[in-house]
């Protein structure tokens, strides 16, 4: 029996109507996510969450309650699961910029329009994702480099968003792009690309 695609993800339990901007509320949900067991979703469970429901993610792991020790979520990274490249208000439509890192070699895995998608005539608001290889000996630096290549290959990619311990916002548009045969992303690879 073939095993179904699946990603290992810290995820909210409930999704959004529309963006959060309230900053108490984004922190009590970072704590409330970061402190949540890790979990291991089929792919068609975390697609549907993220982008029909609008369920907040993270694309790494954390090391739990170490957050309320340290104030910094850096501190009790764990291990990148994802990566992820933000396009706020672009000229380039998602499925061209899926074909970009396609023509590199990068194959994304997953990429849907965010909440602030269609607030600009003319430009896509979307976000790539790209499942990384479980590697517990990379590092935290390094996959800062891979995220900073990965946003770096064109100029669209958002510079304020390439933190590996980011927390992500789902949609409610559905996907634009899904490859369930997409390559993850191994630090040495991408770091010998760069």
């Amino acid at each position: 029996m073939k095993k179904l695609p699946s990603v290992l993800c810290q995820i909210n339990d409930v999704g959004f109507t529309s963006k959060p901007t309230d900053i108490r509320v984004m922190g009590k949900l970072r704590d409330k996510m970061i402190q949540r067991g890790w979990v291991q979703l089929p792919d068609y469970d975390f697609v549907r969450k993220v982008t029909q429901e609008g369920t907040a993610f993270y694309g790494c792991l954390f090391n739990g309650l170490d957050l309320m020790e340290t104030g910094q979520q850096r501190l009790c990274w764990r291990m990148q699961t994802m990566i992820g490249v933000d396009f706020d208000h672009c000229p380039v439509q998602p499925e061209d910029m899926v074909a970009t890192y396609d023509k590199e070699g990068f194959s994304p895995w997953l990429a849907y329009p965010t909440f602030s998608d269609g607030t600009e005539v003319g430009h896509r608001s979307y976000r790539l994702l790209w499942k990384c290889e479980y590697d517990l000996n990379a590092s935290y630096e390094q996959w800062t480099d891979v995220i900073k290549f990965f946003s770096g290959m064109t100029p669209y990619g958002d510079p304020r968003a390439r933190d590996c311990s980011r927390m992500w916002q789902g949609g409610l548009r559905g996907f634009s792009h899904y490859n369930a045969n997409a390559k993850s992303i191994s630090v040495t690879d991408a770091i010998t690309r760069s």
